[in-house]
């Protein structure tokens, strides 16, 4: 009897974390920061469009966080996928998913990129990448949902210090290949 209350009391404490959301400031702060950076990529950036993908993209991110049901860690979410528990929420997920809802807003001024860290390894990590128009991604910005379970991660892709980002075209069979 010990150890179901025990194993209830586990269960319970594990799946009752989740994410903090965030305030409406700090989301039009993220918001803010994200959409100059985008600005910053090219001077042929649409502001309105840099704004709206800024927007859009934070708070996708933080949607999908609730439709994944996430809790705490993105590993803890990868294990509990991998388990079954949960039906979703691997980083190639998110990346897919934000990616769909960002390129039905058909953008004039930027291109998408779908971008993998060690390929093939048990850490293969997957993210969006984002450029001015026909830009690479040498010269663009990581889009990262995952790796802060829907708190949006991104900087400019070069200086993304956790991971070495390369392109890896078709990934999901949304984007037009180049």
């Amino acid at each position: 009897m010990r150890q179901l209350f025990s194993l209830f009391l586990f269960v319970s404490l594990f799946f009752g974390c989740s994410v903090k959301l965030p305030t409406l400031q700090e989301k039009q702060s993220e918001a803010e920061r994200l959409s100059h950076l985008l600005v910053s990529l090219s001077r042929d950036i649409d502001r309105s469009e840099a704004k709206d993908l800024a927007k859009s993209s934070i708070d996708y991110s933080y949607e999908l966080s609730h439709r994944y049901k996430v809790i705490a860690s993105p590993w803890l979410q990868n294990t509990l996928v991998n388990m079954g528990i949960k039906k979703r929420g691997l980083c190639y997920e998110w990346a897919e998913d934000l990616l769909k809802f960002l390129v039905k807003k058909n953008y004039q001024t930027f291109t998408f990129h779908t971008v993998t860290a060690n390929e093939a390894y048990m850490n293969e990590h997957n993210a969006l990448s984002v450029s001015k128009r026909g830009g690479s991604i040498a010269e663009s910005i990581v889009l990262d949902a995952w790796r802060n379970s829907g708190k949006l991660y991104f900087t400019e892709l070069k200086k993304d210090a956790k991971y070495e980002w390369k392109e890896r075209r078709g990934l999901y069979g949304i984007l037009p290949p180049k």
